[in-house]
């Protein structure tokens, strides 16, 4: 399922949760294996509940080692009570984030919202371990040339901007407000932007006519990147929701930034990226540029703000990125006993 229809009454394919619970179990007989992962239970959407908790259940019944990877310390849904009934069955939760997300989450809570959140995690800290950001070995791989425009050149001197949304799922206004931001800049600015994975052919298509009709060629536009990781260490600044991966490069590189961070769509409401727009702005000053008032003139002059500024001297500390270590040292020890 997709994003667009993961909500209890799921239509069409991938509708039946007691037929994606019946296949796991299946799974499970047949392989019987001794340790299961989840990604995000209990930590992520409330839905996934309806096919998950069979499959704890019975694996927890069965002795299976029960072990949940979280990306941030989120808790969402209202009902807290079985959010602490299922979380007994796991042996531990491993979250792939310093425990300083957990405090920029809790002060942008509500008092009793708060309490309760805070109260979660020190019920069941000894289940929990903050192991700090994951820094994944990336395998770099060639770019898809048919997709991208002519690059044009660098000027020299000019300031490097790095404009990236993540996997590209929201928030097509911040690639096309960048694309003609780039007129306001002049050529002193060279803006590489990355529209993602996810752009849907009618976002390329708008995004693709925005950049025929600048007037100055100072932006290269691709669909997606193979070197992530390396585009935003060569570059001078960046432009970037505050994303996993992308708020852990911005950390890791220190890098002058502008973030505009999800605060959710209709229905939905996160405090996620808020929380840690919140802690690249304390640690490396990243300027903070909500969503409701993104404009190509307001983007201009946050990222003309970003680059005259002093560059970054924070110390992040070393143990936010130890996340891949200290994942693979517990795998490693359920497997050595």
């Amino acid at each position: 399922m997709d994003r667009r229809n993961f909500k209890e009454p799921v239509y069409g394919a991938g509708a039946d949760a007691g037929g994606r619970t019946q296949a796991c179990e299946g799974i499970m007989a047949k392989e019987r294996p001794d340790l299961l992962m989840t990604e995000f239970f209990p930590f992520g959407r409330e839905e996934c509940r309806h096919e998950l908790i069979p499959v704890l259940a019975k694996a927890s019944a069965q002795g299976l080692h029960l072990l949940g990877i979280v990306g941030y310390p989120l808790l969402t849904g209202k009902d807290h009570e079985w959010r602490h009934k299922i979380l007994k069955l796991y042996k531990q939760i491993i979250i792939l984030g310093p425990s300083r997300e957990k405090e920029s989450i809790a002060a942008l809570l509500t008092p009793g919202v708060r309490q309760r959140y805070l109260g979660f995690f020190e019920e069941n800290a000894p289940k929990i371990k903050f192991a700090g950001y994951l820094l994944p070995e990336q395998e770099v791989v060639g770019d898809e040339d048919d997709e991208y425009f002519p690059k044009p050149p660098v000027p020299k001197g000019a300031c490097r901007v790095a404009v990236v949304r993540g996997g590209g799922a929201y928030y097509p206004k911040l690639i096309a407000t960048a694309i003609l931001a780039g007129d306001v800049l002049g050529k002193e600015y060279y803006l590489t932007v990355v529209a993602g994975p996810s752009t849907t052919p009618q976002e390329w298509d708008l995004f693709s006519m925005l950049v025929g009709k600048k007037k100055i060629n100072n932006v290269l536009l691709l669909r997606a990147v193979g070197d992530y990781e390396g585009l935003i260490s060569r570059s001078d600044m960046c432009v970037s929701v505050a994303a996993y991966h992308s708020s852990v490069m911005l950390f890791k590189y220190r890098k002058k930034a502008v973030v505009v961070p999800f605060q959710g769509e209709g229905l939905m409401s996160f405090h996620e990226q808020m929380a840690r727009a919140n802690l690249l702005r304390e640690m490396i000053g990243a300027r903070i540029l909500p969503m409701q008032e993104l404009t190509t003139e307001t983007l201009a002059a946050a990222v003309k703000d970003a680059a005259g500024s002093k560059a970054v001297t924070a110390n992040v500390p070393k143990e936010w990125f130890t996340g891949g270590a200290l994942l693979e040292e517990t795998l490693t020890g359920l497997f050595e006993r």
